[in-house]
């Protein structure tokens, strides 16, 4: 079986010293590990949040970069404003104002992926001490974009409604200022909590009181399997920062997402992305523009989506708990993940992955998402990119690993 390649930094230590703090601060292979294990020849991955290659809208893709390269190919291979290609900013705007409070084309930025609008934000807002509230556990890609930054995390748990906002708001009556809180409000990455209707409008009360900004990381909204979504939190508060991704609806090759906010941070956040790279693919912009002005094509290829998870998640579930059962986990609602706990005190996520390397299979043990919380017994597992035959191939060897290392951990 193929092993997974050496992926410590490739700079050797003499190269330490010229690096500068907030690189230190931010450093993480986490993200690297995932990305590398799906990669790897021969190991089936239900690590990553990598969408489903069958997911992709291939045809109509195809359609509407022939109507951009026959039409006005010269604009799409042109430079295009930082801000983005104004089809792009119309169309998110109305994608933002359907799902939330009334948005224009002025409180839109188009980013490279929502990574990018997370680091500028981070970058535009946050000094070296400032405090910032998020999920214990939390996305691991959050996690990092703060801690480079130099913040302070303020470690709030949740459950299956989300955020906890009640013991926010114990935190910030107690003294705890935040200058941003960082919600994922759909199927929290890695728990796969919703958060509620009440808590949202309640965080939003302790942001118009406190004065901190919520950033709303919203990437798996449309994957519900049951096909509803709440409203933003912007509808209670315009101090709401909405990350809008389209690499799990549509796909995350082209590397085109929204970040919508109030118009004079969005002039600031430009300003900052002026500085990283210009400004976002201007043929995707206007590939993903046309494509998304196609009334008829979004809710039928959404529906596509939501039907294809689900069959996945209900396949995968049953066979975890006919042949896993020292995992627990709470029934997906959506999204891409469940969080599993390890039911059994002989072993950790961490001593069971490298096995399951070993036999062919990856997953994500929960430390690198804790920050307060004790992740050693929890795993991340994907259901999305492997197929049914992959995903039972995938439990067996997982069992494998299981029984390898629960027998070595019995041998004296």
């Amino acid at each position: 079986m193929a092993q997974l390649v050496d992926l410590q930094a490739s700079a050797t230590d003499q190269w330490a010293p010229l690096l500068a703090a907030r690189t230190r601060l931010g450093r993480s292979d986490a993200i690297r590990d995932i990305l590398a294990a799906a990669a790897t020849p021969g190991v089936l991955s239900l690590a990553g949040g990598i969408p489903a290659p069958e997911s992709f809208p291939v045809a109509p893709l195809g359609r509407a970069l022939d109507t951009v390269m026959s039409g006005y190919p010269t604009q799409a291979l042109q430079y295009a404003p930082t801000e983005g290609v104004e089809r792009m900013r119309a169309v998110l705007a109305t994608m933002a104002t359907a799902t939330g409070a009334a948005v224009g084309t002025s409180q839109v930025l188009v980013t490279s992926g929502s990574q990018q609008g997370l680091d500028l934000t981070a970058q535009a807002l946050l000094e070296e001490g400032d405090l910032v509230a998020l999920d214990d556990p939390s996305y691991l890609g959050a996690v990092q974009v703060f801690r480079r930054a130099g913040a302070r995390l303020l470690a709030v748990p949740g459950d299956s409604d989300g955020m906890r906002t009640d013991v926010l708001e114990q935190r910030l009556a107690a003294g705890a200022r935040c200058k941003l809180v960082y919600v994922v409000p759909h199927f929290h990455n890695p728990t796969g909590a919703v958060l509620s209707a009440e808590r949202r409008a309640h965080l939003a009360r302790l942001a118009d009181r406190y004065g901190f900004l919520i950033i709303e990381d919203d990437p798996y909204a449309d994957l519900a399997f049951d096909g509803s979504r709440l409203p933003s939190t912007d509808v209670h508060t315009d101090r709401v920062i909405r990350l809008m991704s389209l690499s799990k609806t549509l796909c995350p090759g082209l590397r085109v997402a929204g970040l919508v906010a109030p118009e004079q941070l969005v002039r600031d956040l430009a300003g900052l992305k002026q500085g990283s790279d210009l400004q976002t693919n201007t043929l995707s912009q206007y590939v993903l523009a046309e494509l998304l002005q196609d009334p008829g094509f979004l809710p039928g290829h959404v529906s596509r989506l939501q039907a294809l998870y689900r069959g996945k998640a209900t396949w995968l579930t049953r066979l975890l708990r006919e042949r896993l059962p020292w995992l627990s986990f709470q029934e997906p609602r959506g999204g891409l993940f469940l969080w599993c706990t390890l039911a059994d005190p002989r072993l950790t996520a961490d001593r069971l992955y490298p096995r399951a390397l070993a036999e062919g299979v990856a997953f994500v043990p929960g430390t690198p998402f804790c920050i307060d919380q004790d992740g050693s017994a929890l795993m991340r597992i994907s259901y999305a990119a492997l197929d049914h035959t992959q995903q039972e191939v995938a439990v067996d060897r997982l069992a494998r690993a299981f029984a390898a290392e629960t027998e070595k951990a019995r041998t004296p």
